[in-house]
């Protein structure tokens, strides 16, 4: 009867350790809760994340990290498998990032999204939707880190280059001329007393009444100017009216000259010419016969068949 009763306890243990470990394995399962599986990608490091890490929605725990390996076609990029409860509003603008927990420095995954599409993102067929997996805070730290250290580096490099030694030498000589500069700088700012009492002076009641005597009397002066540039103008006036009516006197001369003198003189010309050529005749016919003076010309002999009517038309 002991020995029944001892089996019994142990066949009770037994069911009791084989119970806890299922309902541990479904607790950890998820507890009878639908999931989607997701793959998140990314070239960079997950340092800090491992299997059954967090995954958390806007700070809420949604799900769990699965299992976290190398990319079969990629072996670069590294897969994060994720498993994600169904009600989670997993969209075609969610992303995902990773961050870490207080002073432990424990990675978890966390899922965000921007809400510029609200398509839902739901696998299709078998194989589970990639996600791409966002660089971190600290990752993006460091990169700024780097890119800091980059540019410190850069502009130590050109701080070298500036500290050369002929751009020492330039930069000795500007102080030097910076020097002389200042120096005379500091003479007219000394001078600036006198400067400022001068115009003062300038600036004294009695300057003003001065000046203002000096306009009134060339207001006076220019009132007593303009009736003798009127009448300067006025003479300027007759004397263009009078380069006109010579201007046209000219042209009226001109025109005469032209159309009446010119004729005139051409007829005179031509008659003191034909003048000239019967003087010309007359006295070739006196040098030749001197008595023809007394006499008259003789007439004319006939020659070969020639009669006398023609001969006296001819001298005619």
């Amino acid at each position: 009867m002991e020995n029944r009763a001892h089996a019994f306890a142990v066949g009770l243990a037994a069911l009791l350790l084989i119970g806890g470990i299922l309902m541990t394995l479904w607790w950890f399962g998820g507890g009878g809760e639908e999931f989607r599986t997701y793959e998140l990608e990314t070239n960079k490091g997950v340092t800090g994340l491992n299997n059954q890490a967090a995954v958390r929605f806007r700070g809420v725990r949604v799900g769990r990290v699965m299992s976290i390996d190398l990319d079969d076609d990629d072996p670069y990029k590294v897969i994060v498998t994720i498993r994600v409860r169904k009600d989670v509003p997993m969209t075609h603008s969610t992303f995902a990032m990773l961050g870490f927990q207080g002073l432990t420095g424990n990675a978890f995954v966390l899922l965000d999204d921007t809400g510029k599409d609200k398509r839902p993102l739901l696998p299709k067929g078998q194989d589970p939707i990639r996600i791409e997996l966002q660089p971190g805070l600290i990752e993006q730290a460091s990169d700024t880190g780097r890119k800091i250290i980059g540019r410190l580096d850069e502009a130590s490099k050109n701080f070298a280059q500036v500290l050369r030694p002929e751009n020492v030498t330039r930069i000795d000589a500007m102080l030097k001329n910076l020097a002389s500069s200042t120096e005379h700088l500091d003479q007219t700012l000394a001078q600036t007393p006198a400067l400022i009492g001068d115009l003062r002076r300038i600036a004294s009641p009695q300057t003003a009444e001065q000046l203002h005597t000096a306009l009134a009397e060339l207001t006076n002066a220019s009132k007593k100017i303009a009736p003798a540039v009127e009448n300067w103008n006025r003479a300027l006036g007759k004397v263009e009216a009078a380069g006109s009516r010579i201007d046209r006197l000219g042209a009226d001369l001109q025109a005469s000259v032209v159309s009446d003198t010119l004729p005139r003189i051409n007829a005179l010309a031509t008659e003191l010419q034909g003048t000239s050529l019967q003087l010309s005749t007359l006295l070739d016919d006196v040098q030749r016969s001197p008595q023809s003076l007394l006499l008259g010309r003789e007439a004319l002999r006939l020659g070969p068949g020639e009669t006398g009517e023609k001969n006296s038309k001819e001298s005619r």
